[in-house]
């Protein structure tokens, strides 16, 4: 299963957090708390196999970036924590940690093709033991 979120990051519309950014707790809870309900939203959408200890999975993050500017993909990880967690409430595995989620992988997918905007995708990947 693929979930797909197109967010910005641009000064005046900012909805993605950065290893690097250092902003006020105020203004990072308010984007992980929106990030973690729009995750929750889509994947509630579906139905879905429920991962657990048994039934592990693993997670293929890409991001797709506006410009061609270069970026180090693994530095939006606060992001797609949040993300992570909403899919934890709508239920999608029954917890995020190691014996559920086996491996988290980072790439870089190009270009967004959208103005100012990113594009993350997290793709769910069966693992079989």
């Amino acid at each position: 299963m693929r979930f797909e979120f197109i967010l910005s990051n641009t000064k005046r519309k900012k909805e993605m957090l950065n290893a690097n950014d250092r902003p006020h707790w105020a203004q990072k809870a308010k984007i992980t708390a929106y990030l973690r309900h729009i995750a929750f939203l889509k994947a509630s959408e579906g139905k879905y196999t429920t991962h657990t200890k048994k039934h592990p999975c693993g997670l293929l993050v890409t991001i797709y970036a506006p410009t061609k500017r270069r970026m180090d993909p693994p530095n939006f990880y606060p992001t797609v924590k949040a993300l992570i967690d909403g899919m934890t409430d709508a239920g999608i595995w029954t917890d995020d940690n190691h014996e559920v989620i086996k491996f988290m992988t980072f790439e870089y997918g190009g270009l967004s093709g959208l103005k100012d905007k990113y594009r993350i995708e997290i793709e769910v990947k069966e693992v079989h033991e």
